[in-house]
């Protein structure tokens, strides 16, 4: 009995120690956080010209509120914090914007202040340590860089010389369309085609080659570019708390690591090639890389990795970015089948009823441009654009920004805003851009910041008319040659969804099927 007491009594003894050190343990962690937020209610106290935001958790802060579709997460806060808003991700201070008119005031009233970019996985371990337009700090290179793209691989001449180029693609993708509905049968994966298409068109315009024509073994630029997007636009652990880093238990770094590798690999072999026929044979065409090696044996300092990380630009800016666009487009217009009407009848009005759309005809085809304006307003293809930083502090609509901290422009919410849209701001209504209409002149150019796809200001993106050539081309040529249906084989009616994927470019996030009905045999 004796030795059961004692048993007893110890294990009592154990219980309250637990209890204890459980009691403890929770009054520790209570008394951390309500310090952490007496210190940051101080902080805010003296300094309060910061925009409002929700209270940041100890270490770290709010990014886990950010959950897997951050640009919508961000617009549920805006709503409740307002147009500008603070948030502490991990160390890092943040600024999220979400109206068009603090928008412009980042964008282009202080466009020179939050004109950088931050460092970041993507960056270093994608993007040859931020050699590329996109991800590099604003200065001296960032500046020879951007001349070289627009200067020297994006002007009106040079995207012209590639015109027949996009006209092949677009009619080898309506010929593979419709072979693979075995005429008209069956659906086809609508998704996988223009990733096709776009990819083409970008890889034989920079490299003078389709994107299927890679090495025995590897995979091509589009499998690389699909693996990329999620990996470079996801907020990364290490980006926010870098002692944390190392540990890379979302696999991000190691990811980018793989991914990068595999392209370099790719891409190294397609430069070498290109040396080794200038020097057997002096052959040259006009794609990119010929250009870049033009410029490199000028004299001008640009390095293997700086013409690769610029090639890795164009690649993403692109192939990804036009392909969503697109499909939502049609995902939409499918959804909506009097716009899809109304597209035909323009069409056929303008380029005739036996005829291919030619790059000349888009200027003409307004309601077709609406399209793609109303779809990239309800689907921004890079929804929390890439984020700017800012180098010194500045005081915008009335706030205090400090220097170093992170701008987050929600390109997605602005386009959704009801104070811009209306009542009917989540209705897909191509009209509100048609003449007399109440928002006809906003363009996608960047000069408004109502709808901001392609950014603004100094780091807005300089491909912008060729993709929209791009775009309007595949698109108009797919409404043109063939009528849509939603029934498969079996003649069940397929649902539309219009869930997303977020990565650095957002598309569907299931691919879209759909069946083909050919229009006009010429078109074959």
């Amino acid at each position: 009995m004796d030795s059961e007491d004692t048993l007893l009594t110890s294990l009592a003894a154990q219980g309250r120690w637990a209890s204890a050190t459980t009691a403890g343990l929770t009054i520790l962690v209570l008394f951390v956080v309500f310090f952490c937020k007496y210190r940051l209610k101080t902080k805010r106290a003296s300094n309060p010209e910061l925009p409002p935001g929700p209270f940041p958790w100890p270490i770290i802060g709010n990014l886990h509120m950010l959950g897997e579709l951050p640009h919508r997460t961000l617009k549920d806060l805006a709503d409740t914090y307002g147009p500008i808003m603070f948030l502490r991700l991990g160390s890092v201070p943040a600024v999220v914007v979400s109206s068009p008119e603090i928008a412009k005031l980042f964008l282009k009233t202080h466009d020179l202040i939050f004109a950088s970019r931050p460092q970041s996985a993507a960056g270093k371990y994608l993007f040859y340590n931020c050699k590329d337009v996109g991800f590099a700090p604003y200065g001296d290179y960032w500046r020879q860089m951007r001349k070289i793209c627009v200067l020297e691989l994006l002007t009106p001449r040079r995207i012209e010389s590639f015109q027949s180029l996009r006209e092949e693609e677009v009619s080898a993708m309506i010929r593979s369309i419709w072979q693979e509905s075995e005429k008209g049968v069956k659906p086809v994966n609508i998704s996988k085609a223009l990733s096709a298409f776009t990819a083409n068109i970008i890889c034989r315009m920079l490299m003078g080659r389709k994107c299927s024509e890679a090495p025995a073994g590897s995979k091509g630029f589009t499998e690389l570019l699909r693996d990329m997007s999620p990996l470079a636009g996801a907020f990364y652990i290490g980006d926010f708390i870098p002692r944390l880093g190392w540990l890379d238990f979302q696999g991000i770094r190691t990811g980018l690591k793989k991914v990068h590798e595999e392209f370099d690999a790719l891409v190294e072999g397609i430069f070498n090639e290109h040396v080794e026929s200038r020097n057997q044979n002096g052959l040259a065409n006009n794609c990119f890389v010929e250009v870049l090696l033009d410029i490199s044996e000028s004299g001008n300092i640009i390095s293997r990795n700086d013409m690769k990380a610029l090639l890795l630009d164009m690649l993403f800016g692109g192939t990804d970015t036009s392909a969503a666009t697109i499909e939502w487009a049609m995902l939409e217009t499918l959804r909506n089948p009097v716009v899809m009407k109304r597209v035909q009848e323009e069409l056929e009005s303008v380029v005739g009823k036996d005829g291919r759309v030619k790059p000349c005809d888009l200027p003409n085809l307004e309601y077709l441009q609406c399209v793609v304006k109303e779809s990239q307003r309800l689907h921004t293809t890079v929804p929390l654009l890439v984020p700017r930083e800012s180098m010194e502090a500045c005081s915008v609509a009335g706030y205090q920004i400090p220097a170093k901290t992170r701008i987050i422009v929600n390109a997605w919410a602005i386009g959704r805003d009801p104070v811009v849209w209306g009542d009917d701001a989540l209705a897909f209504k191509p009209e509100r851009f048609m003449q007399g209409g109440r928002n006809t002149d906003i363009d996608l150019r960047g000069q408004h910041f109502e709808l901001i796809p392609f950014g603004a200001g100094r780091r807005g993106c300089p491909g912008v008319a060729l993709a929209l050539e791009v775009v309007g081309l595949g698109l108009a040529q797919l409404f043109h040659c063939f009528d849509w249906s939603l029934k498969n084989r079996n003649g069940v009616q397929e649902e539309l969804n219009l869930d997303e994927k977020f990565g650095i470019t957002m598309p569907p996030r299931f691919p879209l099927f759909a069946v083909p009905s050919l229009k006009f045999q010429e078109s074959l």
